[in-house]
């Protein structure tokens, strides 16, 4: 009986070490910091192939009520610049997620063209108009413009190497 007991316990502490190394491998190189970069209206980002630029920020005067929420558009005007010698894709600006703290939208609606945004020539200039619809309750509060990390894939990988987690954002207010 002692034995069985003693095997029982050996047997559960080599268990116990194999699912700890486990645990340290699958955490091991994972980012465990964040750095967000915080930019203002007006500053220049430079995304390697091309710089963004944040112009305008505005709510606009029609509100809405659907769903028992009042809702107020919001529009961001920004424009993007291809400063490489080929061809690029920025149609992921499109996707730019406005957040007041914990809450965010995204929208696809708003004034751009997708042709151009997929095939941007070198040194062309582009601008973009994004409408949200955001609730009338986050009027005044501090906004920020998230961009899609997919436009500054290499600055990302490079930093999750060095075990930090990183993004791109613009302050609005």
């Amino acid at each position: 009986m002692r034995r069985k007991r003693s095997v029982i316990l050996v047997l559960s502490m080599i268990a116990l070490v194999v699912w700890g190394v486990r645990v340290y491998y699958v955490n091991h190189g994972v980012a465990r910091n964040y750095k967000i970069k915080t930019y203002q209206i007006g500053d220049t980002i430079s995304f390697g192939d091309a710089t963004f630029k944040v112009k305008k920020f505005f709510y606009g005067d029609n509100t809405k009520k659907e769903g028992g929420s009042k809702w107020i558009p919001v529009s961001v005007e920004m424009e993007v610049k291809n400063t490489s010698d080929k061809n690029i894709s920025i149609k992921k600006v499109v996707e730019a997620k406005l957040a007041y703290g914990m809450d965010y939208y995204q929208t696809m609606e708003g004034n751009f063209d997708v042709n151009k945004l997929r095939k941007l020539p070198p040194n062309a200039s582009t601008n973009i108009s994004l409408k949200y619809d955001v609730n009338i309750n986050h009027k005044g509060e501090n906004a920020k413009l998230y961009i899609d990390q997919t436009l500054y894939e290499k600055i990302v990988r490079e930093k999750y190497e060095q075990g930090i987690r990183y993004g791109i954002s613009i302050n609005l207010t």
